[in-house]
């Protein structure tokens, strides 16, 4: 645990990161990067209370990660858990046993309810999300850099802003 002195710090690996800044050239990053950054990536969509509360909670999880870098896995499992409650709550009983993220997401593609899983430089989507969950909730000692923290709070934002824009169109 940080000293009380240095608890409102960032975290000693922020130092070697840089950001090529527009006005300034390559510097070294700031908070207020990180906080656009955690920002950019806040749900924008109308989703159930619970949801955008249980997203909120993954996402002040990751601004506070500028604090403790290890709060990025933290912030990272909270996010898939919020993806994966958004499964269940949004598919209901049909979901409800089905252990695991990927099962839920394979269901709510052959329902309709999202789209096929996007290729990425790492395959299949959802499979890498439903891994990453995975090896959060059974215990890893990986630490996940800010770049991949956004890009997996992105597609889970995705995801759940899908999923619950299918449910609008269908009440419509």
């Amino acid at each position: 645990m940080k000293s009380y002195e240095d608890a409102l710090k960032p975290d000693d690996r922020y130092r070697i990161m840089m950001v090529n800044d527009l006005v300034d050239g390559l510097r070294p990053v700031r908070f207020e990067d990180h906080y656009e950054m955690v920002a950019r990536l806040s749900m924008s969509a109308a989703v159930p209370e619970v949801i955008e509360r249980l997203y909120c909670r993954a996402l002040h999880a990751l601004m506070y990660g500028w604090f403790d870098y290890e709060l990025m896995v933290v912030a990272c499992g909270q996010a898939l858990a919020t993806l994966e409650f958004s499964l269940k709550t949004r598919l209901g009983a049909p979901v409800a046993k089905m252990g695991g993220l990927k099962p839920r997401l394979d269901y709510a593609v052959r329902e309709g309810l999202l789209s096929a899983p996007r290729p990425s430089a790492w395959g299949d989507d959802h499979v890498l999300l439903a891994s990453i969950r995975n090896e959060i909730a059974h215990g890893s000692d990986h630490v996940y850099a800010p770049e991949m923290a956004e890009v997996i709070f992105d597609r889970c934002r995705s995801l759940i802003t899908e999923l619950y824009s299918t449910a609008a169109e269908q009440r419509a």
